[in-house]
Formats: C-alpha cells, structure tokens, sequence
C-alpha cells in the first residue's frame, strides 16, 4: 500500500515534469539548430557581401591569392588569365591559373583556402605532379566579374 502510494505521490509527477522537460528540450535543440544553420549561411554568403569584382579590382583578387599561397609556404609562378567572356545582365566570367608548389600539406592547405574562401571564386580545375618531396600543382579558378 505505501509502494502506491509513493508511486502516486511522486513517481507520476516526476514522470509528467521529465516528459515536459523532455518536449521542453527537443524543441530548444530545433529551434539552435536553426540558429547554428543560419550563421552557417551567413557566412557561407558573405562573399556576396564583398561584391562582384569590376575588371579593376581583378589584379587585386589575384593579388590576395597569391599572398595566400605565400602565406602557407608556396612558390607561385606567373599567374595566366583569359579575356573575359561576356555574360548576362553585364557579368563576364573570368578564369585565371595559379601556377604553384610546396610541400603537400602546404598545397592541400591552400586548396582549402580557395575552396572555403568568402570571395565569389571556385575551382574549375587542378593538376598536381610530384616531385621529390615538392607537388607542383596548376590550378584553374574562376570568377565573374562587372561588365565595365
């Protein structure tokens, strides 16, 4: 009888209060999750906030990657370019090869800068070779840039 009783007096009011605790939880965590996807996204679209370079900011695009590439140890050749080809709208898309080489983690480190940068630049190709200990590696980026 006192087993009953000490069920109903307070086993089946905790049970109520952990079932609201747990309904109570599960919507905090959904509700961070969303915050923690949007400041994912913000920063994933901050490149949009720096702009779409015109033809005279390109130098200093190139200039910014090739002192990241010096930056994480890498000897960098003379970068190539193509003329423009027009787009829609007055955008031109503009595609660039960064010759470079250094060690491997040094290399791979800086294909990671270029993949994650905030600037509105992919990677359309990459040819690695080694050579004793050193990679040497040719990289195809490309950008869009403002119709002048």
């Amino acid at each position: 009888m006192l087993d009953v009783l000490l069920y109903v007096l307070l086993i089946t009011p905790a049970a109520a209060r952990l079932e609201t605790a747990h309904a109570a939880t599960t919507d905090l965590k959904r509700r961070n999750a969303d915050a923690v996807l949007f400041q994912k996204q913000k920063k994933a679209f901050a490149g949009f906030a720096l702009g779409i370079p015109s033809q005279q900011d390109v130098p200093i695009v190139i200039r910014d990657i090739v002192q990241t590439a010096r930056r994480l140890n890498l000897s960098v050749g003379a970068v190539n370019s193509d003329i423009p080809s027009a787009g829609n709208q007055g955008m031109a898309q503009f595609t660039f090869m960064v010759p470079a080489a250094g060690s491997y983690p040094d290399v791979k480190r800086f294909i990671y800068s270029m993949e994650t940068t905030d600037r509105l630049l992919g990677i359309q190709d990459i040819s690695l070779k080694g050579e004793k200990g050193r990679v040497s590696m040719s990289m195809k980026l490309v950008t869009y840039i403002k119709g002048d």
